[in-house]
């Protein structure tokens, strides 16, 4: 299916324009700093994320927004947070004075005939290079099988065409028309983001909206991972198991397969703040001035209230609080500079909203019920292999046992475990808050942060169990590496093996939305952009705009033959298409002819009723002498091309032409 490997492709660019962003990192800016492929994404999105997000949101308002000004302004800006604003007037020379010392050292390692190694290595030393080298296959293992779990649950899915997925997909396009509050007031700085995810990695709307959620899970696994290295004394095998469990294990997590592929706002805004709740009790690993470490956290929480408003108020808030309360007492200024920083956010935030709510007349307090609460928001459990309360238990009984352990470990033997047990207390938090009834409050939303924090609490256990058992190993830590590798291979072997029967229950979902979405990929594949237009039901109007004109049902079965007759009559009289635009067909136009119902795409019951309809006009249009075929076939439909002009339409015929 061109659907499948169109999700994938986009995912390929993305982690190919990542690798070459490190790449350069590492060879013309922060060769000097020991800095994994893990750090680099943590540090990277936290702080560039947060940018781009607030940088699109002004875009838009400004009525600028486009792929080309914000590549431009995002590079500008990442130009001087790298020089400084002072250094900026100085740019030019100091650009020009890089360039000849670079070009003079260029000439004179060609004269010495260096090999092409010494050109594409980083100026760090081999160790470092080799420690640094290795994470990159991990990053890719664990990265291939998070998002290939992800993918696997495609046949469970619920989401695509549904009639929430159409209305996210008319907000991800109308960014395009420079409007971001255009269907209320809400948070939707996820939804921008897709859009410019569809624009930098070259795909349609409507796959970057199918593709968000393996993305965002992709970035949650590894930040967890990041997180479990940082927060614990383990830095290889506890964050692997959390990755993994986050990855594999969903018969003990509270996740959602039906929905498992729709983006879900709260992961995108936790990809931010997981980075912020490290950095936050462990300043030292930003490694920024204080006034960067302002003007960082402020954009973060910006960035992540335009995403998700439950993500900064009732994930983000106690955990300032928690932290305040565990964190060392030397980085009790680098905290207050944090709750300085949530103030101001909170005050910009308000004043962005509230500014919205009055000038579209919108109530500011029902706008802040219902970003707290999401519509959106399902859970149903029914491959869980204990119900969801006993499950909660089991996990509170053992938080409660690895705090006191940890508080142990931490005032007794004076060993650092603050910032483990400061997500633990979050995560009992979290599962308390998930039983609280309150209107203001929406548990399901919970659970979905319960998902994402499951993982880090087993990370956390797995990292207690290595240190109890570290007098036993601390003389083989040799075979390391080769331990990753088994553990790897034997989670994700077990996560199959085990969780099969429970998948086994599962009931697939009707393929009419993914076979409609392959349709149209097949389609804007083969055909030039506007040069043809698509008969369908309404429920796949959306999926048209900026890409191709639209015909619905009834206007084909009412104007068509009528306009098809004019349009051949007068083929060679220019003047009567000038005075009559409308009369004008598309170069193909392609139709949609359903073959049978669709469980949950309500709306193509009565696309098969008129199928008989549609079929008869076909016909008469072959007996007038037009060239139709048939360009795509299933169990469920087929998609007939109805030649008006000749190899105009095609993407192929059009470059054979030239």
């Amino acid at each position: 299916m061109i659907y499948s490997s169109t999700i994938a492709l986009g995912f390929f660019r993305l982690c190919l324009l990542v690798l070459v962003l490190f790449y350069l990192n590492r060879k013309f800016i922060n060769y000097h700093k020991q800095e994994n492929i893990f750090d680099f994404i943590a540090n990277q999105w936290f702080k560039y994320g947060s940018l781009l997000t607030i940088l699109l949101f002004v875009l838009v308002q400004l009525g600028i927004y486009n792929l080309f000004n914000t590549i431009v302004l995002f590079s500008l800006f990442i130009v001087i947070d790298y020089l400084g604003i002072r250094l900026i007037g100085k740019s030019l020379a100091f650009s020009s004075r890089k360039i000849k010392q670079k070009t003079f050292e260029l000439i004179k390692n060609v004269e010495l005939k260096k090999s092409w190694s010494y050109y594409i290595s980083t100026k760090t030393n081999s160790k470092t290079r080799a420690k640094r080298l290795w994470m990159l296959p991990l990053l890719a293992v664990l990265g291939f099988i998070t998002f290939f779990s992800r993918y696997y649950f495609t046949k469970y899915d619920l989401y695509a065409l549904s009639n929430l997925w159409i209305l996210e997909l008319e907000t991800v396009i109308d960014f395009d028309r420079q409007r971001w509050f255009y269907n209320g007031v809400t948070p939707v700085g996820e939804l921008a983001l897709i859009n410019f995810y569809s624009k930098i990695s070259s795909i349609s709307p409507e796959i970057a909206l199918e593709s968000m959620g393996i993305i965002e899970s992709v970035l949650i696994g590894i930040l967890i991972f990041w997180s479990v290295s940082k927060i614990t004394a383990s830095r290889i095998i506890a964050p692997i198991v959390a990755c993994l469990f986050f990855a594999l294990c969903y018969v003990l997590s509270p996740i959602n397969i039906s929905y498992i592929l729709q983006h879900k706002p709260m992961f995108l805004a936790l990809s931010l703040a997981i980075p912020a709740m490290v950095y936050y009790l462990n300043p030292s690993l930003l490694k920024c001035s204080k006034r960067n470490y302002l003007l960082n956290y402020i954009f973060a929480f910006i960035a992540i209230g335009l995403i998700d408003i439950f993500t900064l108020l009732i994930l983000v808030l106690p955990f300032l609080v928690i932290g305040f309360i565990f964190s060392k007492r030397l980085y009790n200024s680098y905290n207050l500079i944090v709750l300085k920083a949530f103030l101001l956010s909170i005050i910009i935030l308000a004043t962005i909203y509230g500014l919205e709510c009055y000038y579209l007349g919108y109530d500011f307090e029902l706008f802040i019920n219902s970003s707290l609460i999401a519509a959106s928001s399902y859970t149903y459990f029914p491959h869980l292999i204990v119900p969801y309360n006993l499950l909660m238990s089991y996990y509170l009984v053992i938080s409660v046992g690895l705090i006191v352990f940890l508080l142990v470990m931490t005032y007794g033997f004076k060993e650092n475990w603050r910032e483990s047990f400061t997500f633990l207390i979050l995560f009992i938090f979290l599962i308390l808050l998930s039983n609280v009834n309150n209107q203001w409050l929406d548990r399901e939303m919970t659970k979905q942060a319960i998902a994402v924090y499951i993982p880090i609490f087993i990370g956390i256990a797995v990292a207690v169990v290595l240190r109890i058992l570290y007098p036993l190993y601390k003389k083989v830590m040799v075979v390391k590496p080769y331990f990753a590798v088994v553990t790897i291979a034997s989670l994700s072997f077990g996560a199959i093996y085990f969780q099969q029967p429970e998948f086994a229950k599962l009931k697939q979902s009707d393929a009419t939305a993914r076979k409609i979405l392959d349709a149209y990929e097949n389609i804007s594949s083969e055909f030039f952009s506007f040069s043809y237009a698509v008969v369908n039901d309404y429920a796949a109007h959306s999926i048209s705009t900026n890409q191709h004109f639209f015909i619905n049902y009834d206007a084909f079965l009412d104007n068509y033959l009528e306009k098809d007759s004019l349009y051949f009559k007068n083929l060679k009289n220019k003047e009567y298409f000038i005075k009559n635009p409308d009369n004008v067909l598309p170069k193909s136009v392609i139709v949609f002819v359903y073959k049978q119902k669709s469980e949950t795409i309500t709306s193509l019951d009565d696309s098969y009723n008129i199928s008989g309809e549609i079929l008869q006009q076909i016909n008469t249009l072959k007996k007038r002498g037009r060239k139709i075929n048939v360009i795509y076939s299933n169990e469920v439909f087929d998609v007939y091309e109805i030649i008006n002009k000749p190899n105009e339409a095609r993407i192929n015929d059009l470059i054979f032409k030239i």
